[in-house]
């Protein structure tokens, strides 16, 4: 073949690769990363991990390598869910779709009882980096939920109130920051339509369960806003007044317990969703009848109030 006729084919094959691109990124069949992790309530981090590691996805690329999606990836993230979130092992998951086996069939995995084991162990023998190693591995592997709930929440019973947890939640606490932070950066240009929420605390009590609950809310697009350390109530109340927050999840425990009814009807004054959570302050709130009341719900278990909170917040 002459040299023109090489050079004739080269650019009809560039053209050809030009138009086909064209066509992807044109088409509102296709999307990018961002919105299939909207669309799934899985982060951008876990769904490149699913892809590199386990085969579970596989996108179309433009020229310039950036991944595209479309429908059947969001039914296929959906179906990968249904299977991590009975136990299975992430690294399973790809047989069994594939197999197209019932969920019914299928003895969920040991790993999570190994993953708590090795937390258990590495905080009694306050082993920073190898809690911080394990974070990575599982907070990039699974949603924020199913790490939460199958891993950290039963570690930390295991634990019990001690010297260890108290390591363990510190080692826990900057990392979760960190993710917060991260994602936050993240989401912000694909967030413009979605209600925007207050996640609050005071001063030591359940930081971690906030910065827990924002992982789980910013894996699911929901965008937050943190108020963990402050020194009193009345400042959520201030918060509340001067900002945009359209609901509000308030961590309560220990000496609020005491003026949980008190503490009920100034909430009801800020006129938008409150959930409260606190196994002390809902035993307070169901003697006074008032685990709802208006707009505002108590739970006392943590991870139920954060679900139930997260479903209203996006009108599920």
């Amino acid at each position: 073949m002459s040299q023109s006729n090489q050079n004739m084919e080269t650019t009809d094959q560039q053209a050809s690769k030009s138009v086909d691109e064209l066509v992807l990124l044109e088409s509102s069949a296709y999307f990018p990363i961002r919105e299939l992790s909207l669309k799934t309530g899985v982060n951008s981090v876990t769904l490149r991990a699913w892809e590199r590691r386990y085969g579970l996805l596989k996108p179309k690329r433009t020229g310039k390598g950036h991944r595209l999606y479309d429908q059947g990836d969001v039914q296929r993230v959906e179906g990968i869910l249904r299977w991590i979130q009975q136990g299975v092992a992430v690294s399973k998951v790809r047989a069994l779709l594939e197999q197209e086996v019932a969920p019914d069939g299928v003895v969920p995995s040991n790993e999570w009882l190994e993953w708590q084991v090795a937390l258990v162990k590495a905080s009694k023998e306050f082993q920073e980096d190898k809690i911080e190693q394990m974070y990575q591995q599982i907070f990039s592997q699974y949603p924020a939920e199913i790490a939460v709930r199958d891993w950290l929440l039963p570690s930390f019973e295991q634990l019990g109130k001690s010297a260890e947890l108290a390591f363990c939640e510190s080692v826990l606490l900057p990392c979760l920051v960190s993710r917060a932070m991260s994602l936050k950066s993240q989401k912000k240009q694909s967030q413009g339509k979605l209600p925007k929420v207050l996640i609050a605390g005071l001063t030591s009590q359940r930081v971690l369960w906030c910065y827990m609950a924002a992982a789980i809310m910013l894996d699911k697009g929901l965008p937050c806003t943190l108020l963990p350390n402050a020194y009193h109530s009345d400042d959520w109340s201030r918060f509340v007044e001067t900002t945009q927050v359209q609901s509000v999840l308030v961590f309560c425990e220990n000496e609020l317990a005491a003026k949980a009814s008190d503490l009920i009807n100034q909430m009801q004054q800020w006129q938008r969703p409150v959930v409260v959570v606190g196994a002390s302050f809902w035993l307070s709130a169901h003697e006074s009848n008032m685990t709802r009341a208006g707009n505002v719900q108590v739970y006392s278990e943590a991870l139920e109030g954060v679900t139930a909170f997260i479903k209203a917040a996006l009108g599920k």
